[in-house]
């Protein structure tokens, strides 16, 4: 198995490929990244959490100080209700216990920090290729041949790290992202415009009133730059009328602002504020991928990690940490893999410890969505309580590293 990490290639220049292309370079193990877009687009225009989990992740990539500098920090969670009143402060990433805080940072920033990296370690990123799909897929030095641009590339390993709507994935299944029946509509405002907030020391926080949830964080070091979002049930709509609906800044508005004269001053005040900001509101669908058996083929050869083999929902709040997750323990099971390894083995037992993990995440995420449904859909759920996640118990997610497990396996295969 030698010849399994002679010529590995990337597929995506996002997040999870860059730090798959960083965990991959630590360990001197040549690869080249290929990425669809041009090297000046822009990602979404929101943020993600790091929880615990994913910054021990980037501490190991060693971007976590870069990271770090450019996030909001927080330890706990606030729960308000429709007046503001807080009426719960929950521990949910102490650095006590887990070392690390929960962290928000904008994607687009965190993108620049990791690809900063990856360049100071000159891996070849080719952008604007585009991945056109798997030629031949052997289990023998050849590898896959693959597409790109049109011609012919060849990898000892091909790696998909593209994303939700993955082309990689279509060798391995016909699977597809299912819509969840919700959606989320994102804003953006100064926090010192929302008073009765600004005056926490700590602002991530969820106010609960009648016809749902609103939630915010800060995604700038300082907190003085707010996310707002509000989730909602919306009848599925095929990829263009998505688009046309994000297009349309009076719908957005319209769908933040549902049920407007319900909402009690605070939300209502927010709700003021974004209507003087809707060319910046954002949507996001609500979507996972179904449970795969595998997450490479059958030779082993093709492989796909984050979004692409199990992306899961926003309120989970583990997305980019799972994907890290991912790119992290696929390089340590990689490069520690003895000569006569199986490879297909190696990945199944790889795949299974990812997913026990991505399982217990969903189940998490279930509980959050519900509990920001409107009053009566809660009542008749049973989910009346604050958000399920602010658990001061999360060792299991945000301690583990997986690295004692993959050294046990390995151990018995040597």
């Amino acid at each position: 198995m030698t010849d399994i990490l002679d010529n590995v290639v990337i597929i995506g220049g996002g997040l999870s490929g860059i730090a798959l292309a960083i965990a991959l370079s630590q360990r001197s193990i040549p690869c080249r990244v290929y990425e669809s877009r041009a090297e000046d687009a822009e990602m979404f225009g929101s943020g993600v959490t790091l929880g615990p989990n994913g910054c021990r992740v980037l501490d190991r990539l060693g971007v976590w100080e870069q990271v770090k500098a450019r996030s909001y920090e927080t330890e706990s969670h606030t729960f308000k209700d429709a007046q503001a009143n807080t009426t719960r402060k929950t521990n949910l990433a102490t650095e006590r216990l887990y070392g690390y805080k929960n962290h928000r940072i904008y994607r687009e920033t965190l993108k620049q920090i990791l690809r900063a990296a990856v360049k100071e370690r000159k891996v070849p990123v080719e952008y604007e290729s585009r991945f056109e799909g798997v030629v031949e897929d052997t289990p023998t030095a050849h590898g896959v041949t693959f597409l790109i641009n049109g011609r012919k590339e060849h990898a000892s390993l091909l790696i998909g790290a593209d994303g939700i709507h993955s082309t990689v994935r279509k060798h391995l299944t016909e699977a597809t992202p299912e819509y969840m029946g919700l959606a989320c509509v994102y804003g953006h405002l100064p926090t010192n415009l929302v008073p009765w907030l600004s005056e926490e020391s700590d602002k991530a926080c969820t106010i609960q009133d009648i016809p749902g949830s609103l939630f915010m964080i800060p995604e700038v070091k300082d907190g003085s730059d707010l996310m707002v979002g509000r989730q909602f049930s919306h009848p599925a709509l095929d990829r263009a009328a998505w688009d046309a609906l994000a297009a349309d800044p009076d719908q957005m508005y319209d769908l933040f602002s549902k049920d407007y004269q319900q909402w009690n001053a605070p939300a209502r005040l927010i709700m003021d504020q974004l209507s003087s900001r809707k060319p910046g509101l954002l949507l996001w669908p609500y979507r996972r991928m179904p449970k795969l058996a595998e997450w490479a083929s059958a030779t082993g050869r093709t492989i796909i990690i984050g979004d692409a083999a199990h992306a899961m929902p926003p309120s989970s709040g583990q997305g980019v940490n799972q994907a890290f997750e991912d790119a992290y323990t696929l390089a340590l099971l990689l490069t520690s893999l003895p000569p006569r390894a199986n490879l297909p083995e190696a990945l199944s037992f790889w795949r299974n410890l990812r997913q026990a993990r991505i399982d217990a995440i969903l189940r998490m995420a279930a509980a959050i969505d519900a509990s920001r449904l409107p009053e009566a859909e809660r009542r008749n759920q049973h989910h009346d309580k604050p958000e399920s996640h602010a658990s001061e118990d999360l060792q299991w997610l945000y301690s583990a590293t997986m690295d004692d497990e993959i050294a046990a396996w390995i151990r018995t295969r040597t």
